[in-house]
Order: C-alpha cells, then structure tokens, then sequence
C-alpha cells in the first residue's frame, strides 16, 4: 500500500472522528435540555437521537455541504479568472507564457539532475562508486589528468577502496573508410572492467599480462 493512500485514509478518518464529535456535542446539548424540561436521562436522550436524526444522515448532509461549498468555490474561480482572460488579454497571454516557459525550465533541469544525480549508475553497486581527481592546491596546475604510473601508486597504497583504475580518451581521425570519420578513442587502466563490475559484451576481458606496456597484443 503506497504512502499516499495511507495518508489520504489517515485524513478521512481524521474527518470522521471530528464529525462524530460534533453530533456527539450537540446530542448532548438536546439531551441536557430535555433533562431539564423534566424527562428522564434515557427518555432525554432518545428524544435527542430523534430530533437529532441518524448519525449516518447527518454525516451525509455535512459531507453534501462540504461538497457544494467546494464546488462553488471552484465555479467563482473559474468565472473569475475567465472575466480577468477577457478584460486583460494581453497581460494574460504574458503570464501564461511566464508560467510555461518556466514550468518548461523547471522539467528540463529536474530532467537532467534525475538523469545525471539522483538515478543510479548502471554499474553493478553503482553507488559505490567514486571519482577521484588530482588537484593543484598552490593552483599553478589546472589540469587533472592522472598520469598512469602515479594512478598505480595510488592503487597499490590504496587501503580504503577494492581497486583504482582510470581510462584515457583521445580523438582520433578514422580513414579506413571513403571518407575520414572523427572517433573517440578510450585507453584504459588496468582493473577497469573489475572496478565497474560488468564483463565485455563479447570475448574476454583483459590478461595480466596484457596490461603492462609491451606486453602481448589482444586477439
């Protein structure tokens, strides 16, 4: 059961025991006026269930009334906001577009934070996961490329995480074809597919031996 519903049947229930303390308040009321006239309590109250009528009555014209008074409110909203459509159209159509135009700023921004911050990864633990980045604290040096052998010794003093790793890109010009085609290409550390925790969608992953400098090509 979602939380809206729990708290939509909390309101209802607190309306209804705030409306049965109101029949029970002026049942009460004609109970004691009929005590006073001279009838007995139980007499009394009887007598101030009929003239009261039934609970369940009662709680249906309240609920009607409720509904009007609501209804009618939304009618005179309505008929107002068509009267100020008519007497300043212009004005009008410049605060619908304010309130379009933001509402449509407002969708594209939570777009990008609920893409970018707030859905996870699609990594295995994607919440796991962290980025790391070099920094200059003197500030002579904005750039915060990691060098391959300084990211090894980072991982191998690393005590806090399961691994480091990294990769490089560089655009590159493919001109196997009839004309050049500009392509991004990705270097990667050792460790990377581990890090992720996901495997190649086809073959398999890299060797040891593979990652060091020199060392065989992969088929």
């Amino acid at each position: 059961m979602s939380w809206q519903i729990l708290r939509k049947r909390h309101k209802q229930t607190a309306a209804e025991t705030a409306l049965d303390r109101e029949i029970a308040f002026h049942v009460d009321e004609l109970t004691r006026a009929n005590i006073a006239r001279g009838m007995t309590p139980a007499e009394a109250r009887r007598q101030a269930l009929l003239e009261f009528g039934g609970r369940e009555q009662v709680k249906q014209k309240v609920r009607e009334v409720h509904v009007s008074a609501w209804r009618e409110t939304a009618m005179a909203n309505l008929k107002a906001a068509v009267r100020f459509l008519r007497k300043s159209p212009t004005f009008s159509l410049a605060v619908i577009l304010t309130l379009a135009l933001g509402i449509g700023a407002n969708s594209a921004v939570f777009s990008a934070i609920d893409a970018i911050i707030l859905r996870p990864l699609s990594f295995p633990n994607g919440d796991r996961l962290l980025a790391l980045y070099q920094h200059d604290a003197q500030g002579r040096d904005a750039n915060r490329f990691v060098a391959p052998q300084r990211l090894e010794d980072w991982n191998r003093l690393n005590s806090t995480f399961e691994g480091i790793s990294g990769y490089y890109t560089d655009d590159l010009s493919e001109t196997s074809g009839e004309l050049p085609e500009k392509v991004t290409e990705a270097l990667l550390a050792p460790r990377f597919l581990q890090v992720l925790g996901v495997s190649p969608a086809l073959g398999r992953s890299f060797t040891t031996a593979e990652e060091h400098w020199g060392g065989p090509e992969r088929c």
